[in-house]
């Protein structure tokens, strides 16, 4: 049996294949019914639910939520925004930029660049603004934002 090992602070879980393959089949659909499942599985529905609980309590299923349609997500203008920071000021640039409701995600990168922020906003205006705003912030040297004009996919599930 494989497994692979994922920390979540202290907490450690090992992850047989059954559960690679339960979080395959619940990453394309969460409301699956656990019966269902468990048949595709080839295991008992209380294993499953046994199995569920345990993924849940270790971290590694933090929740379930609805990915909306391609048509409804678009009416959002989502936004890219590269960004240099001056290191001594890394966490409160972090902290601020966390509490702003249009930063969808924010990855660390290597390179010229410290960081890539997704920003989302219902207008083109309100999306200004949100930049100017992070332009704003003590510690951002300089941006560079690059606009989406079309999502040609978006791939949410991992493989593990």
């Amino acid at each position: 049996m494989v497994t692979k090992r994922i920390e979540r602070e202290v907490l450690f879980v090992e992850l047989t294949e059954k559960d690679r393959q339960l979080l395959a089949l619940m990453q394309k659909n969460a409301r699956e019914p656990v019966a269902s499942l468990a048949r595709q599985l080839g295991v008992s529905r209380t294993a499953l639910q046994e199995r569920i609980q345990k993924l849940e309590a270790g971290g590694i299923i933090e929740g379930y939520t609805v990915r909306l349609a391609k048509t409804v997500a678009q009416n959002a203008v989502h936004c890219f925004t590269l960004a240099a920071l001056n290191n001594k000021s890394y966490p409160d640039v972090s902290r601020r930029i966390k509490a702003m409701p249009s930063i969808q995600a924010v990855y660390a990168i290597t390179g010229e660049w410290d960081l890539i922020i997704h920003l989302a906003a219902e207008t083109l205006e309100k999306l200004n603004r949100e930049v100017n705003a992070l332009n704003e912030i003590s510690g951002v040297v300089k941006t560079a934002s690059h606009v989406v004009m079309e999502t040609k996919f978006n791939r949410t599930i991992y493989a593990l």
